[in-house]
């Protein structure tokens, strides 16, 4: 259930009164007030996601299987899910590629039956079911864990290095979780006399948050800014609102001092070509593990036309770098790397355009306009504009995780 949706739902409750007929309709409706009334609470001030415990380990000893430890979630529906005891799941797939491991909420007929033998059950047992996919559904859902699985190796482990878990291990990454505020308490500051010292304050250390590297250059003829506030503007709401920290680096050189960034950002709006020199350089990048992502900007008069050519140039350069650039569809974990999408949304051009092939991607949907409000004579709504923000997240974090795994 969407804040869409939220707003739209109209709130029915039961108008008591002397001599009102008391059926199962009526009692369905007062029960039913009650409850969109505290899913609307928990979707509006907590969110959705897991609220504490739930956390995914490896059976022990090890084997293709994993432990599912108590907890409770809110799902997107505003569903409590609560597994009030540690559970033992068997992995049941032999297909390799990524499973991705969630518990759906599930309503369950139980007794008393009325009448007592075979009648109709009197009570609804508030339950979960846990499944292993090979897609995310489209149906509500809370992700556990995902795994890079492979049937042939001998049993499931934990991530050795949490932020980049290999094959077979349990990767906890992509878990949407809530979190939680503790509220400041009100005090009355007694006399001055009968004041005691503040107590000890002690240090709680937390961990570093894994940062990104980013490089952006313009490409062709374009001003070397192109698309840089709006980059700016991504790198701070991923900062803001991610566990990783993004560092900005404006025009940049491709030579082979580019090994140290994560991703190389390229914007154009007109044909380009890269020397010899410059193609063996992003070739050793993309070898060690880095992404590159290209956009061509559509922005004033004529330059649909020159982000076409940009397009062109850069699928040309994908093959020369051995990459075949291919759409991308619904189910790619591009849609689905922090924020969910059933498809490609659209940004500063109204059709979105995402097309990826090895550690390459590259957008027509021309984000980097989104990301700073729109160009200049046609203003973006409130909605694309954050959903352009949420595919650019998903698509520095994916760049990000699968450059990792393959370091």
């Amino acid at each position: 259930m969407t804040l869409d949706h939220i707003v739209k739902l109209q709130l029915k409750r039961v108008n008591a009164f002397q001599g009102l007929i008391i059926d199962a309709d009526t009692w369905q409706d007062a029960h039913n007030y009650h409850s969109n009334q505290h899913r609307i609470h928990l979707l509006a001030f907590h969110g959705t996601g897991i609220v504490q415990g739930l956390n995914v380990v490896s059976h022990n000893p090890p084997d293709l299987s994993v432990t599912i430890q108590p907890g409770l979630a809110i799902d997107p529906e505003g569903n409590t899910i609560i597994i009030p005891q540690e559970q033992h799941y068997q992995i049941q797939t032999r297909r390799k590629g990524t499973t991705y491991l969630i518990i759906q909420f599930r309503e369950i007929p139980t007794e008393p039956y009325q009448p007592p033998d075979g009648g109709q059950a009197t009570r609804i047992l508030e339950a979960y079911r846990i499944q292993e996919r090979d897609k995310l559904p489209k149906e509500p859902y809370v992700e556990l864990a995902r795994i890079n699985f492979d049937a042939a190796k001998e049993s499931i482990k934990d991530a050795k290095v949490p932020s980049k878990p290999g094959e077979n291990e349990i990767n906890l990454n992509f878990r949407e979780e809530i979190k939680k505020e503790t509220p400041a308490a009100s005090v009355v500051p007694a006399p001055s006399a009968a004041r005691k010292a503040p107590p000890e304050v002690k240090e709680v250390s937390v961990p570093p948050r894994e940062t990104i590297t980013l490089g952006h250059t313009v490409l062709g003829s374009a001003e070397k800014n192109l698309h840089v506030d709006g980059l700016k503007n991504l790198v701070k709401d991923i900062n803001q609102k991610s566990n990783f920290v993004v560092e900005l680096a404006e025009n940049i050189s491709l030579d082979k001092d580019i090994g140290h960034y994560a991703m190389i950002y390229m914007a154009g709006n007109s044909n380009f070509e890269l020397s010899d020199e410059q193609q063996e350089a992003l070739r050793g990048f993309l070898q060690s593990g880095g992404f590159i992502l290209g956009e061509g900007c559509s922005e004033g008069e004529g330059q649909s036309k020159g982000a076409r050519e940009f397009g062109l140039a850069f699928n040309k350069l994908a093959s020369k770098l051995k990459s075949k650039l291919e759409t991308v569809q619904r189910g790619h974990t591009l849609l689905s790397a922090a924020n969910i999408f059933s498809v490609v949304p659209p940004g500063a051009e109204p059709i979105g355009l995402l097309l990826q092939g090895g550690n390459m991607i590259y957008s027509g949907s021309d984000y980097g306009c989104a990301w700073n409000g729109g160009h200049q004579n046609d203003s973006l709504s409130r909605d694309i504009i954050r959903a352009s923000f949420e595919i650019g997240t998903n698509i520095i974090i994916y760049a990000h995780m699968v450059g990792a795994a393959n370091h």
